[in-house]
């Protein structure tokens, strides 16, 4: 909930809220919402992987994503207060699609990379990428479970109700409620993260593992470092809003791994003379040497960068998530400098 709190007498007011029905959203839009932003709404059971969306005046979930050991998590979406039985009817997709094997799973997540246009792999070498596993899991260790996420308005109580009865039951079901609030001419989006919200807090400073762009130019990484820059192209071009003045930028090259870093000295600009795409950059204070050629990449492994911070990431996006925290980001830094130090 979201309170305003009085200055004069430390009083707090409930703030009116909003869902997507009353604001004359379709449920496509939520759906897109929560698609384009999977990895920073949904952090319960670790970062997930897109791998379906409903197609229309189909009979399919709303969203379809894996998790790092290969679980379907199946997430229908309500814009509004609901009038049937959406719990049932999430249940039907998840026997539906609980019995579909690692090939079926396979055509679906095909289709889903022609209908955005993402790089064609096969599920399971996508799968491996995106979790920075050292192998591939196999056929049979995919959709073993699965898991029903219902997302829908706060305040629908007949929904909350309905999915606490079938979690009492065994069913491994939850309901994750948001709000929209209208603050000033600008509307806020409240999502709900379980356990717990663990985010970065914007305002501090902070570390983004970013990638070199390696899978689509294997030249972008050389530009970056001769120009002291962390830059980002086409249709994820604005990633690199996602830093401040300050904040770390830690270079993921595909292949082997965290390989310089950086500081941030400047607000986002565009590379006009860029003509092969669409360029965002902001400039870099170098922190680790200014490499030219693949010879000389020192890197810190993905398996060495889980150990040393005692996490994992999700990889298969431009910016890599969750972000680190500036200490945590030192001890990336000083441990690469150790790496280019041994080598000189």
């Amino acid at each position: 909930m979201l309170y305003r709190l009085s200055k004069e007498d430390n009083t707090i007011e409930l703030m009116p809220y909003a869902d997507f029905e009353s604001l004359a959203k379709k449920e496509k839009d939520l759906e897109n919402l929560l698609a384009e932003n999977l990895g920073d709404l949904y952090i319960e059971d670790g970062q997930l992987m897109r791998i379906f969306q409903e197609r229309a005046r189909q009979e399919e979930p709303d969203l379809c994503a894996l998790d790092k050991n290969g679980n379907l998590v199946l997430f229908e979406l309500k814009r509004g207060e609901v009038q049937g039985d959406t719990t049932i009817q999430v249940m039907r997709y998840a026997q539906s699609w609980g019995q579909k094997s690692y090939y079926d799973l396979n055509e679906a997540y095909a289709k889903y990379c022609d209908k955005y246009k993402l790089p064609k792999q096969e599920l399971k070498e996508a799968h491996k990428d995106a979790f920075g596993l050292d192998s591939a899991l196999d056929y049979v260790q995919f959709n073993r479970e699965q898991k029903m996420i219902i997302v829908g308005s706060s305040s629908d109580s007949r929904l909350v109700s309905a999915v606490d009865y079938w979690k009492a039951q065994g069913l491994s079901i939850d309901f994750i409620p948001y709000r929209i609030y209208l603050i000033g001419d600008e509307y806020y989006f409240e999502f709900f993260s379980k356990p717990y919200d663990t985010h970065v807090n914007p305002k501090d400073r902070k570390g983004i593992i970013f990638d070199t762009n390696f899978a689509y130019d294997e030249n972008s990484i050389w530009d970056m470092f001769l120009k002291h820059k962390v830059s980002a192209y086409g249709s994820v071009a604005g990633s690199v809003n996602s830093f401040q003045k300050g904040d770390y930028v830690l270079y993921y090259h595909k292949g082997y791994g965290v390989v310089g870093a950086g500081k941030i000295k400047s607000d986002t600009k565009e590379n006009k003379e860029y003509k092969r795409d669409y360029e965002l950059f902001r400039e870099v204070e170098l922190l680790t040497p200014e490499i030219s050629k693949i010879e000389d990449i020192r890197y810190i492994s993905y398996s060495e960068l889980c150990e040393l911070l005692n996490k994992s990431f999700y990889l298969a996006r431009t910016t890599k998530v969750p972000y680190l925290s500036e200490e945590e980001s030192r001890l990336v830094v000083e441990r690469l400098l150790e790496k280019y130090e041994i080598d000189k």
